[in-house]
């Protein structure tokens, strides 16, 4: 059996806030794949390179305080619930490719373009690496999309049903899920910003949950067989 310490939870709550406000703030400031006109790339390629950095991080952090989320209530989860995981920390993980492109080749793809015909040679190459010959790209992601549509609710369901942590963060979740596949671009831009809040919401409560709460997590720790 392993013992888990309950320092690991608060460890793991603080990447989860972190990273769900990190993110939630980046997604608000995200800009388009390409620029809209030469006028742009003055400001354009750095933004794309320094949010792709910090939303690279903050992923990252995500999926180290991913697993304390689970642990902390793995008493009351049922293998489905695990499997949410799974699928959520494979999503996640894959997603982070997404970073390299912006992160690493705009500036040079973009670089020494003065005329707007030279831009949209240039951003109709970036749109055809990540929407049909790129991998990790066009199939990647129409694989990982369905994926995260059965994995969102999952786990919006078993942290409910695991009855160890608040109840809200999973209802609100849901219902953030039942709102981000309403087909509409306008909703899309503000719920899918703040579905990222959940995951700061569980940090906060595991980061800061009370000496009645955290003991049972530091004295019987989770226990899950080896």
């Amino acid at each position: 059996m392993i013992s888990v310490p309950n320092a690991y939870f608060r460890f793991s709550g603080w990447m989860l806030l972190l990273s769900g406000l990190i993110i939630t703030v980046v997604q608000f400031i995200h800009l388009e794949d390409v620029p809209a006109s030469v006028a742009e790339l003055s400001y354009f390629v750095p933004t794309a390179v320094w949010t792709h950095v910090a939303l690279f991080i903050a992923v990252t952090m995500l999926l180290m305080g991913l697993p304390g989320l689970y642990l902390r209530q793995s008493k009351g989860l049922r293998w489905w619930g695990w499997l949410s995981f799974v699928m959520i920390f494979i999503v996640f993980m894959f997603d982070t490719t997404h970073a390299v492109l912006q992160i690493y080749q705009y500036p040079v793809l973009f670089d020494n373009i003065t005329t707007e015909e030279q831009l949209k040679a240039t951003s109709d190459l970036v749109m055809k690496i990540q929407m049909s010959e790129g991998w990790p790209g066009y199939y990647m992601m129409k694989l990982l999309f369905p994926v995260m549509l059965i994995a969102l609710p999952l786990m919006g369901i078993a942290m409910l049903r695991a009855r160890i942590l608040s109840k809200w963060p999973a209802i609100v979740h849901l219902l953030l899920f039942a709102l981000l596949i309403v087909p509409t671009e306008s909703m899309m831009k503000f719920v899918f910003p703040l579905s990222f809040l959940i995951y700061a919401w569980y940090g906060w409560i595991l980061a800061f949950e009370s000496g009645a709460a955290a003991k049972p997590a530091a004295q019987e720790a989770v226990t899950t067989a080896v």
